[in-house]
């Protein structure tokens, strides 16, 4: 093997480890909020692991846009608006009318005022 197939088999196994130790933490955040939220707009167990699955697959998507656009501060918050939007979509799917206004009006409530920029950890408090 030479030198060079050598250094990207390396860097891929590093990559592959931080996203390995990434998931847990992500899942602990997704299992958070999805607790929080359970509370707030009254969530039965079933909806709740629905939830879950979809705050990861956000908390994922979100991770993967902060990293990908890290130097294009306006394209990043395109995409994590897009990804925001994608989110709400799912959700009422799987949440009931009065459910889903609940969440419409805590999502209102956390928005970020004009002029200053959001970030993933923001959404998710």
């Amino acid at each position: 093997m030479n030198k060079a197939s050598i250094l990207l088999l390396l860097a891929f196994s590093l990559t592959t480890a931080a996203h390995a130790q990434q998931a847990p933490d992500l899942r602990a955040q997704a299992a958070e909020a999805t607790r929080k939220l359970a509370q707030q707009i009254s969530l039965d167990d079933a909806r709740s692991v629905q939830v879950r699955r979809l705050t990861y697959e956000r908390l994922t998507q979100e991770n993967e846009v902060s990293r990908q656009y890290a130097v294009d501060a306006a394209m990043r918050q395109n995409k994590l608006r897009v990804v925001g939007e994608e989110y709400a979509t799912k959700l009422q799917a799987v949440l009931s009318p009065a459910q889903f206004q609940r969440y419409m009006a805590l999502s209102a409530a956390t928005a970020p005022t004009p002029g200053t920029a959001a970030t993933p950890s923001a959404s998710r408090k």
